[in-house]
């Protein structure tokens, strides 16, 4: 089955969208699988259903939030005649706006755990603070500094449902499963130097080769995609949120030249790092 990729263009210019699931896959959503490159929140109103992601099943029901991290890919099932859910997708670009330092260990409870329950409360402050989003979804430049603020309000109450939830009692994880845990614990640390697999299979003890097969099994991307975007990532946000210039960019990422860094940065963006950031800042 093919797999469809949710672009950036489905969310209309804005970066971000609060939608049923059916308004991006079609009614017959069942058992088509998905990916989107950025953060999805799902959030079941009623009704029951299966949830896949990278081929693990999760069941979930009324008030169950559901945590996509970016790449991954899902599918639903199983659904029940009222099934209802409501999809969050925020972009990766509009995530470098937050003004935030990313969370790191939150992020690795959703990937562990990416089902929690949601009390009715904030249930209800989600589907209004919602509301006041599509209020406030004029051109007026005011409106949509407004509609960002309550955006990024939005992002951090459904992100701090996985703040407090307690690990998994006695899990135990495969030999692969540790070892990619190991990789992105290392990677997140190392990836402003380091771009080679070479460097991590080092440090982790392994051949580049196994490295990449057991990424590619357990994530559906090999390492050295995780890598790219990893560097890829740490550069959009130091173009959007600092003022260093291009070379002093590809210095702190280690680049041999500043036109390297440019190169690279085209090659996975699309874009120079100057377009990247003459767009951005118009949609702001």
């Amino acid at each position: 089955m093919n797999i469809y990729e949710i672009e950036n263009l489905n969310l209309k210019g804005r970066n971000f969208a609060f939608k049923t699931i059916s308004e991006f896959l079609g009614k017959n959503f069942q058992g088509q699988l998905f990916v989107f490159d950025g953060l999805l929140f799902n959030i079941c109103i009623k009704g029951s259903a299966k949830i896949t992601i990278d081929y693990k099943e999760y069941p979930i029901d009324a008030n169950s939030l559901v945590a996509i991290l970016p790449k991954h890919i899902c599918s639903i099932n199983n659904c029940t005649s009222d099934f209802d859910i409501r999809m969050i997708l925020v972009s990766a670009d509009f995530l470098y706006h937050l003004p935030i330092t990313p969370d790191f260990d939150l992020l690795k409870k959703m990937a562990i755990r990416p089902c929690v329950k949601l009390d009715e409360r904030k249930l209800d402050d989600l589907q209004k603070i919602h509301s006041l989003i599509t209020r406030y979804g004029s051109d007026d430049k005011l409106a949509k500094q407004i509609q960002d603020t309550l955006i990024h309000s939005m992002i951090l109450m459904t992100a701090s449902s996985f703040g407090n939830i307690p690990p998994f009692p006695n899990r135990t994880f495969s030999r692969q499963e540790t070892l990619v845990r190991k990789f992105f614990d290392l990677l997140i640390d190392s990836c402003e130097s380091k771009k080679s697999v070479s460097y991590y299979a080092d440090k982790l003890c392994v051949t580049p080769k196994y490295l990449t097969t057991v990424i590619k099994s357990v994530s559906n991307h090999p390492a050295q995609s995780w890598i790219n975007e990893a560097v890829l990532i740490t550069a959009k946000r130091l173009i959007m949120t600092t003022d260093l210039t291009i070379h002093q960019i590809a210095d702190k990422l280690h680049f041999r030249t500043a036109s390297s860094f440019v190169r690279f940065f085209r090659i996975h963006a699309g874009c120079t790092p100057l377009n990247y950031k003459q767009k951005m800042n118009q949609d702001l």
